[in-house]
């Protein structure tokens, strides 16, 4: 079940080559229709990162946060990094999808999303 959960899927442009992720109607880069649906595994490599530690609302016991862009069977993502000090973190950094609580909602529900965490 885990690998199900985890299994990130996207939708590849047939004319332009474009990967996008999550899974789009039409190519984000081109528009065209002409898209298939493409499995892009669970690891990548760190591209770029970010640190915040004066967070929005809501996430205030979550600081700092590592958001990054990984580089996934050539499509770049943006996530979360976790299980990592920010001072850790490093372009070219091989890091894998894992399922990970996030911050509650309005209404109470704690959702569990998809983050990316460093590949022991």
């Amino acid at each position: 079940m885990k690998d199900a959960l985890l299994g990130l899927i996207g939708t590849r442009c047939l004319d332009c080559g474009f990967t996008a992720y999550p899974p789009k109607k039409s190519c984000p880069k081109c528009r065209s229709r002409n898209t298939k649906t493409v499995e892009l595994g669970r690891v990548g490599k760190v591209v770029s990162y970010t640190v915040i530690n004066v967070p929005m609302s809501g996430f205030e016991k979550m600081t700092p946060i590592t958001i990054a862009l990984v580089d996934v069977g050539g499509c770049i993502i943006l996530t979360q990094l976790t299980g990592v000090r920010p001072e850790e973190v490093y372009v070219g950094m091989e890091v894998e999808a894992t399922i990970r609580r996030s911050a509650e909602t309005i209404d109470g529900y704690i959702p569990y999303i998809i983050k990316f965490k460093p590949v022991q």
